[in-house]
């Protein structure tokens, strides 16, 4: 199929716009708020994203068999792994984060929990795996933050023949009169969020940052075509809100 030359243009734009942000407040960003994420999360979303994270975990769960070998791309506190190795202690789980203070904050909690999850700092443009390697590669609200061309053919490059890649994220809505009063109340509530738990001076600077990345990402369906486009099959869409939250299923090729 190939990806379509819209989304081509698009990531380059996106790189042009948010580029200087991904490699400097980013990073930043994710110094300042290990601590407080879940419950900057809980407030901002008004509970929404924790609902909605447990219902992708679930339904990435009932795709897995036993001792599955998983990998989540920007793992950040570890979320993701530590929903399924609670539905399953068999599985194999491996992370990668650009954030060292995200991955101690989330070795932390596997460890109070006593979980074993294998965590490196490294980019998610360059996976430090084999090709062919995982069962299921899952990755959640992150890849706003990504040149996510390259990020989703590193995924495609480690998946095993026939693995899943689960992809959550906050997209952008498919529909104008849900994104327009979304994008106010999202400004809003990240200046709120930050204010309420002291975010630094750097971390400020990204309030506007957060709605503007979703303005220039992927509705819902335009993801599912991005996914068809990289190579991936049996693309499979959720949506809450045409895209408030978003999270696509698909599969890698037998061969």
């Amino acid at each position: 199929m190939g990806i379509p030359e819209d989304f081509l243009k698009r990531e380059d734009l996106r790189s042009q716009m948010f580029g200087d942000v991904w490699r400097t407040l980013i990073p930043e960003v994710f110094r300042d708020v290990p601590a407080y994420y879940d419950k900057g999360n809980a407030v901002a979303s008004l509970g929404s994203c924790a609902w909605w994270s447990t219902r992708f975990a679930r339904a990435i769960h009932k795709r897995l068999p036993p001792n599955a070998k998983v990998l989540d791309v920007c793992s950040g506190t570890h979320d993701i792994p530590l929903k399924l190795l609670s539905f399953d202690p068999t599985l194999e789980i491996h992370t990668v984060d650009g954030s060292p203070h995200m991955t101690q904050e989330g070795q932390r909690r596997a460890a109070e929990r006593n979980l074993v999850i294998h965590a490196q700092v490294c980019d998610a443009h360059t996976l430090p795996f084999p090709d062919n390697s995982f069962d299921a590669v899952t990755l959640q609200f992150a890849s706003r933050h990504l040149e996510i061309i390259r990020a989703f053919k590193e995924i495609q490059r480690v998946l095993k023949p026939g693995g899943i890649f689960c992809h959550d994220d906050m997209l952008r809505p498919s529909s104008r009169i849900i994104e327009v009063p979304y994008l106010a109340y999202l400004r809003f509530m990240v200046w709120f969020t930050a204010k309420l738990f002291g975010s630094t001076a750097e971390s400020m600077k990204c309030v506007g940052y957060f709605a503007d990345a979703i303005h220039h990402f992927y509705t819902p369906q335009e993801m599912a075509d991005l996914l068809r486009g990289i190579g991936f099959v049996d693309v499979e869409t959720h949506s809450f809100m045409t895209g408030v939250m978003s999270y696509h299923i698909s599969r890698k090729p037998l061969s």
